[in-house]
């Protein structure tokens, strides 16, 4: 499916671009829009709420291509070292979590204010709805002295969407539970700096991988990062695995310093500026393996530049190596 697809474009990148529809191009989904009607539903890679509301992941699984960038997922959630058994037979750090957890807004909110979680590229999915409706999610539960804890922001480019959808939650619209903005991700002018809790986007990501616009995906990066609040949450579903991925969204584009011969993009050590560079955006990258899909999970950092050298002193490069071969034929049984 998707890795053999990423594998070959990869390969075939620096010659030619694979067939794909212009998801980067905002007329093409205003067209597709057009065609659909409040009540059609799309759901990005068959993934639904009730699909994660309470999951398990694998955490060891891609964490030695995150920590390729100078993160430690595996220090970050404190699992046992790789190799160690963590009472999941075969050393896998599986690891059973909600979506509250998972985006850093439970359901109860915070006390003191109203959190809000933006949608990104919202497109017809039901995801925003669920939040509010599904038992034990994000809706103040009703009644007169219940309080909205939550406020659900969908966003997405096309203006044609965004109509059809307050007009499908225009009951959520009523109870301000609910809000819609028609916004470009690469720019998200429509919010301040550091006013989003969380960041959830269910497609909009995997579809400009597809299209092969790093450039794209590298502004939503940099505009996600200045919308959320410290230690906010950006949060993706993606198919595609993180050897292809991750180096599209943590460094500079810079066509001169990358080997685009490389299937999987690591021939060039990255410097200690570049991880630094990486870390004053983000303090924390994890990509959790659900059961049919991944999620990658980035956590705005508070302006502080964590150490780097006990993350490259800690392992050893022949103990990293070993690890990726052991991980490699771990995903070939999956």
């Amino acid at each position: 499916g998707r890795y053999m697809i990423d594998r070959v474009k990869a390969a075939v990148s620096h010659r030619f671009k694979l067939p794909c529809p212009p998801y980067g191009m905002p007329s093409y989904w205003d067209g597709v829009y057009t065609k659909l009607g409040p009540e059609d539903v799309y759901e990005w890679g068959s993934t639904s709420l009730q699909d994660v509301m309470h999951h398990r992941y694998d955490a060891k699984l891609y964490a030695d291509e995150v920590q390729q960038f100078g993160y430690n997922q595996i220090e970050a959630l404190k699992l046992p070292p790789m190799g160690v058994e963590g009472g999941d037979g075969g050393g896998r750090g599986m690891v059973e979590t909600t979506f509250g957890e998972t985006i850093g807004v439970p359901p109860e909110g915070n006390a003191e204010r109203k959190s809000k979680v933006l949608l990104l590229g919202c497109g017809n999915s039901k995801f925003g709805e669920d939040m509010l409706t599904i038992p034990g999610g994000w809706s103040s539960g009703g009644g007169e002295s219940s309080r909205q804890h939550t406020t659900i922001i969908q966003a997405d480019v096309s203006q044609r969407v965004v109509s059809t959808m307050s007009h499908r939650c225009a009951k959520f619209l009523g109870e301000g539970s609910m809000e819609f903005v028609q916004d470009d991700a690469t720019s998200l002018t429509a919010f301040e700096d550091g006013t989003i809790d969380a960041v959830v986007d269910k497609g909009m990501m995997d579809a400009l991988f597809c299209a092969s616009r790093p450039d794209i995906l590298m502004q939503v990066m940099k505009s996600v990062n200045r919308a959320l609040l410290p230690g906010g949450i950006y949060g993706f579903f993606s198919f595609s695995r993180p050897e292809f991925l991750l180096k599209q969204l943590l460094e500079p584009i810079d066509g001169e310093d990358d080997d685009p011969h490389d299937v999987l993009g690591f021939k060039r050590r990255r410097s200690r500026k570049d991880l630094n560079g990486n870390k004053t955006m983000w303090t924390d990258v994890q990509v959790r393996a659900l059961e049919n899909i991944l999620f990658y999970r980035f956590q705005k950092a508070d302006g502080k530049v964590d150490d780097l050298e006990s993350n490259d002193s800690s392992d050893s490069r022949s103990a990293r190596i070993t690890r990726q071969k052991r991980q490699r034929m771990q995903r070939r049984k999956l």
